[in-house]
């Protein structure tokens, strides 16, 4: 069932509800207010039955019939409750003549036939008088009311779900439109937006919903071409090495080699093949990060160890740089993955040995509930227009010439950092060398 039926039916139900009750209260005052102007009928055909007996002259000026009722019967007793005057065949219980005794007023309802008993003085005497009659007249208009209140009551129904149906297709109408317009997008035109056409001061729902919708769109349309720009960068980085050993293998088996030729073959193949092994690795963490945080993988971290591990490890693939450090490291505490820490500063230092050649320089602050790691190197730097573009996977500074890379290191130690909701920054002049500040949250 679509959202105009259901808005139909539950506009439907609250007007059947309201009408229903509005119908039902006026069926109910109407059918009191007929009994109660009915027993005032009989009441003064009370004192016009006791007039014609006691005084018939009275019959010349008030005739019988004077009161609208059909065929009333009339009982008159003196106080003694003898009966003096009987008219009609109704019969009146002698309880009902004690009660009256007791009572200056009597009223009762027996089968379809309403009573009332009325005391009257006539000349000093003392009467009692009943008259008892059917109200067939009131009947026939309220049997003729409730057939009125159903069957407007129906009309009502059917009205109000017409009404819904109308009301609720003019108020869905943009949605249908939207509708409309988001089928038309498909991953070949991601840069559609849907339209309204209202002022921003005057915006409704639903065009907070397009609004919203658009900037998924943008968000979508951006990870779209970052994807695919991914996709490019990296076929194009994998494609290269494999190209290169593919060739150093035809050249060496299109005719016998000496030895040296082979051991140049075999070396040029180990050198691209671990270049290969490298971008692979990289994009492999690259992918793992994005698709979960490594919460399970948080536990507390030691700067000082973490940054001896690091240096230690470093030192161990490249004795000939040296490191020096600016400063003691803080002896703080953070919360995160040891490994994956270490796979950051160690991706800084492998930058800062690949670009330059003079040593390294590491330095450490404390600000505020933050520790600040900064990596120095006096290399060729990354120039200015390039410096925003530098975290993105497999992109490589114009200047990088053929120092060997893929372009991932620092795309992987910013995930890293920001999984870790620390910050990374990079301050760099070409020619002058790069500082890398790392930024992690303290544990107090």
């Amino acid at each position: 069932m679509k959202i105009v039926q259901r808005l139909a039916i539950r506009f439907m139900l609250v007007s059947a509800l309201i009408t229903g009750a509005i119908l039902i209260f006026i069926y109910i005052v109407t059918t009191r207010f007929v009994h109660t102007d009915f027993v005032d009928r009989l009441t003064q055909q009370s004192s016009l039955e006791v007039l014609h007996y006691a005084s018939p002259e009275v019959k010349d000026v008030m005739p019988e019939g004077s009161f609208s009722l059909v065929n009333p019967s009339t009982s008159i007793y003196s106080k003694d409750k003898k009966l003096l005057y009987r008219k009609g065949d109704y019969d009146i219980p002698a309880t009902w003549i004690g009660q009256l005794v007791e009572n200056t007023v009597f009223n009762a309802e027996r089968n379809e036939y309403t009573t009332v008993g009325r005391r009257h003085i006539v000349d000093g005497q003392l009467y009692l008088v009943f008259v008892s009659d059917k109200d067939l007249p009131g009947e026939r208009e309220l049997t003729f009311l409730l057939r009125a209140v159903i069957g407007g009551w129906v009309v009502s129904l059917v009205l109000s779900y017409l009404s819904g149906l109308y009301f609720a297709n003019n108020a869905l109408k943009p949605v249908t439109r939207v509708v409309e317009e988001v089928k038309q997008i498909t991953e070949d035109n991601l840069s559609y937006r849907l339209h309204f056409s209202k002022d921003v001061a005057s915006i409704d729902e639903i065009d907070e919903l397009i609004l919203t919708f658009n900037a998924l769109l943008s968000r979508i349309e951006k990870a779209f071409r970052s994807q695919r720009r991914f996709v490019q960068n990296a076929s194009h980085e994998l494609k290269t090495p494999l190209t290169a050993i593919m060739a150093e293998v035809e050249l060496a088996l299109t005719k016998d080699r000496t030895h040296q030729e082979y051991q140049r073959t075999l070396t040029v193949v180990m050198q691209e093949t671990e270049r290969l092994a490298t971008i692979t690795q990289g994009l492999l963490t690259l992918a793992r990060l994005e698709e979960r945080s490594p919460d399970s993988e948080m536990e507390r971290v030691v700067v000082v160890d973490l940054v001896e591990r690091t240096l230690n490890a470093f030192s161990l693939h490249h004795p000939d740089r040296a490191v020096f450090r600016d400063g003691e490291i803080p002896n703080v505490i953070v919360m995160g993955s040891s490994h994956l820490l270490q796979i950051a500063l160690l991706n800084v230092l492998d930058n800062a040995f690949k670009y330059s050649e003079a040593p390294i320089r590491i330095s450490f602050n404390r600000k505020g509930k933050n520790i600040v790691i900064g990596i120095r190197d006096y290399g060729i730097g990354i120039p200015v227009a390039e410096l925003q573009r530098i975290r993105s996977p497999l992109f490589r500074a114009s200047n990088a010439g053929r120092v060997p890379g893929a372009g991932l290191g620092l795309a992987l130690v910013d995930r890293i950092v920001s999984v870790h909701k620390g910050a990374m920054e990079i301050v760099s002049k070409e020619g002058e060398g790069t500082l890398c500040l790392v930024k992690l949250p303290v544990v107090e």
